[in-house]
């Protein structure tokens, strides 16, 4: 089964509740749709929707959001519920990132579903000085702090191999909480953020 993830705010397609939580998919070309009604839960719809489609189809979009667990159609049918995962409220500023900084247009996105704190789930992981980093979900946690959100719902997930030089550089930087980000335009944050990730990789390559 041929699954791509749209990331485009504006496509016709797509309802733009779903553009923003970034639950639109494409299903062997075919429009999917993954709308969030919960910290835990989402509503599907889709041609060829069924129990064993959506279970392929409901893995690449949990790599976005593995929080989501539970999985319905639009009649309310229950199609797939996998186990729940364990999750607890923190500090947004006790959060390290391991990102420089968020795109605008991104958190205008975001703001469309943050309301509290149960409406931001992030997975982090544990560093060696004990605190906590950030894997994925800076710019909902800068949205939510710019708003006056002062927790959100964590979830503990292993970290990986180049994390280390990705905190140590952002810690170079002056970036120790999430307030600390700069937050660009798109272009200024491909140019500031997505590059320096591609050229980091590509040395990291070049050095094996």
């Amino acid at each position: 089964m041929e699954i791509q993830r749209i990331d485009s705010y504006t496509d016709p397609r797509f309802p733009k509740e779903v553009l923003y939580q970034h639950g639109a998919f494409l299903v062997n070309g075919a429009p999917w749709t993954f709308r969030v009604i919960s910290d835990h839960e989402a509503e599907v719809a889709g041609e060829g929707l069924n129990r064993e489609t959506l279970a392929e189809a409901a893995e690449d979009f949990r790599f976005y959001a593995e929080h989501i667990t539970t999985f319905y159609n639009e009649a309310g049918d229950r199609l797939l519920e996998l186990l729940p995962v364990e999750r607890r409220e923190v500090e947004i500023d006790l959060l390290q990132p391991s990102q420089f900084s968020v795109d605008r247009e991104k958190c205008a996105a975001v703001g469309h579903f943050i309301h509290t704190a149960a409406d931001i789930v992030v997975p982090v992981t544990r560093l060696e000085d004990g605190s906590l980093c950030v894997m994925d979900g800076h710019t909902r946690l800068y949205e939510a702090w710019r708003r006056g959100i002062s927790t959100a719902m964590v979830f503990d997930v292993p970290g990986w191999k180049e994390l280390t030089a990705f905190v140590i550089e952002a810690r170079r930087r002056g970036i120790y909480h999430v307030r600390d980000m700069a937050l660009y335009s798109p272009r200024e944050q491909k140019e500031k953020w997505h590059d320096w990730c591609d050229a980091f990789f590509a040395a990291r390559q070049e050095a094996e």
